[in-house]
């Protein structure tokens, strides 16, 4: 816990380090990390049309249901994949430096969490677009993305830790990131399940954020 506050004591270091690399990824690009929101549209672009008609789930609301999930995939998975080798890009530094390990966790989950800010831009073209109706449960947003954030921070410092320890549980985490995106209804819709198949989404932890 002492190392938490600490981290979070210096928080204008940790926003400065994860904002420098959003902006180090695209630095001599015209429209900078706005490149992953375009990115992140055309893909939406072209699957939401296609998956809403493959599964019938009525392409304009199957399209606000796709974009939400990839955005938050995104953040989430990139979140957790990029702790695992945190330690390991970042030895360097901490053996030279006493600075407090849940800094470098921040780093990454500021980063991240700076693309997905970027990639709501593309919420509001949906909306218009599909004509999707908004109310007030949107507000719930604030509170579920505070309970996201402090889960994603300390499964990051486990994995972290983890990954540093065992390093090729780096690969392993990756590849289990990889087949949830698959077993959670992202692409698809939890109404769109049989009977006999509710477990992909009771069990599965990635399906409730």
């Amino acid at each position: 816990m002492n190392d938490l506050k600490e981290a979070l004591a210096r928080h204008q270091l940790w926003i400065s380090l994860g904002w420098n690399d959003v902006l180090g990824r695209y630095r001599r690009s015209v429209l900078g990390p706005f490149w992953i929101t375009i990115s992140m549209g055309v893909t939406i672009s072209a699957m939401g049309p296609l998956y809403g008609s493959l599964f019938s789930s009525g392409s304009e609301n199957f399209i606000m249901h796709l974009t939400l999930g990839m955005i938050f995939w995104a953040f989430l998975s990139a979140t957790i994949n990029e702790s695992c080798g945190i330690f390991n890009e970042s030895a360097s530094i901490i053996k030279q430096s006493d600075l407090p390990l849940y800094l470098y966790i921040l780093r990454v989950f500021y980063r991240q969490f700076m693309i997905m800010l970027h990639n709501f831009i593309i919420i509001p073209f949906v909306i218009f677009f599909t004509n999707t109706s908004v109310n007030l449960d949107i507000l719930l947003f604030i509170p579920a993305i505070v309970i996201t954030s402090i889960s994603l921070i300390s499964t990051g410092m486990i994995l972290a830790i983890f990954c540093t320890r065992y390093r090729d549980m780096g690969p392993v985490v990756q590849s289990v990131v990889t087949l949830c995106f698959f077993i959670t209804p992202i692409i698809w819709t939890s109404e769109q399940l049989p009977k006999g198949r509710k477990e992909f989404v009771d069990y599965n932890i990635f399906y409730y954020f």
